[in-house]
């Protein structure tokens, strides 16, 4: 019943309609949150490379969708620690949607080159999503992730902390302050 009433096809239906356009603007995050972003078992140079963090939609994967336009994403890989903060730039979309630039073409992320073709390969198209990451902060190497006791992770893709300590250590680890290019 309630997916009846907070249907949002039929609310757009009730009042009129509106542009797909402005319908973007309605949920335009206009605070900029902050996720905690678990990537494993992926490849990070192609990430750096291309833009982007993904996650298979099974388990907490799903938990992807909750990082909007805007959001400021603090990328962990699990016994690495953390690899690079990063500002989210476009929503989650599934792979065979997913485009990156090569030689200055739009690609799909599927076809393009990786640095890790075998990385690319392990992912399940039909069950991989993407989002577009700017890069602010980082590492190039997984083995120089920033991570000290007492910082605070959890078995999530995507989630935000109700304790902001870890993520002040790593802003300040890495000299990260949002006018950051």
């Amino acid at each position: 019943m309630a997916s009846d009433i907070w249907n949002p096809d039929a609310i757009k239906e009730i009042v009129g309609g509106w542009a797909d356009d402005d319908e973007k603007d309605f949920f335009k995050n206009e605070k900029g949150r902050e996720f905690t972003v678990g990537y494993a078992e992926r490849s990070w140079p192609d990430a750096l490379e291309y833009g982007f963090l993904s996650a298979n939609l099974g388990g907490s994967g799903k938990s992807i969708y909750n990082v909007q336009v805007g959001d400021t994403v603090y990328c962990h890989i699990a016994g690495y620690g953390f690899v690079g903060i990063g500002e989210c730039t476009s929503t989650a979309v599934p792979m065979k949607n997913f485009k990156v630039m090569v030689d200055g073409a739009s690609t799909p992320v599927a076809g393009a080159p990786w640095k890790s073709e075998e990385s690319k390969e392990k992912l399940d198209p039909n069950k991989e999503v993407f989002i577009e990451v700017a890069w602010k902060k980082y590492v190039t190497d997984i083995n120089d992730g920033y991570w000290e006791k007492g910082m605070t992770t959890v078995p999530l893709v995507a989630y935000m902390l109700n304790d902001k300590t870890t993520q002040q250590k790593v802003r300040d680890h890495f000299g990260y302050t949002d006018s950051a290019d």
